[in-house]
């Protein structure tokens, strides 16, 4: 048991180390000096995504559809994997589009896919019309696809290679840039 006397002044010892570490905890806890920690990024991940765009009268245009569809930042790049867009009949649009990615800028309204991209026109009464390339931009609702990269363009036993395309997808249109080598077989 601790003596009478040496109460009162171990008291007040602690009670002096309380209020320094308070003094010290309080000067050092400035908003503004703390060193940045680790953020959470809002964002998003879906798995079998499907993003539709309408027209102005409210009806579906178009889908896309992915495997899954990731957002890092709110309001950032949209990253897809195993990507396919798809008009609608009432669209008028013969073609379809597939490719292994895909992602969708925040500043723009277009599609870029990659990876293994192939487009198809299926016309009434004629062979289906195949694209391939390994990116392309996609502006949905012109209704236009467009690179500057190597295409391959196959119907039938035909095949066109060029380097650059653009496709006008409603009015089934389309153009090769460059460097433009065909083979034609009877």
């Amino acid at each position: 048991m601790i003596p009478w006397p040496d109460r009162p002044v171990r008291l007040v010892v602690l009670a002096l180390a309380a209020l320094g570490s308070a003094a010290i905890y309080l000067r050092n806890d400035r908003p503004e000096e703390r060193a940045p920690g680790p953020r959470l990024a809002l964002g998003y991940y879906l798995r079998d995504a499907v993003l539709q765009g309408t027209g102005e009268d409210g009806r579906v245009l178009y889908r896309v559809t992915a495997s899954d569809a990731r957002q890092v930042d709110a309001g950032g790049l949209v990253l897809l994997t195993d990507v396919n867009v798809a008009y609608t009949p009432t669209a008028a649009v013969p073609w379809t589009l597939s490719a292994t990615r895909g992602q969708m800028p925040p500043d723009r309204t277009i599609i870029e896919l990659s990876g293994e991209v192939v487009a198809t026109a299926e016309s009434a009464g004629e062979a289906p019309l195949t694209i391939r390339t390994d990116y392309l931009e996609l502006d949905p609702e012109a209704y236009v696809a467009r690179t500057d990269r190597g295409v391959q363009v196959d119907r039938a036993r035909d095949t066109l290679r060029a380097r650059g395309m653009r496709a006008y997808l409603k009015e089934d249109r389309l153009e090769l840039e460059t460097d433009v080598r065909g083979t034609f077989r009877p």
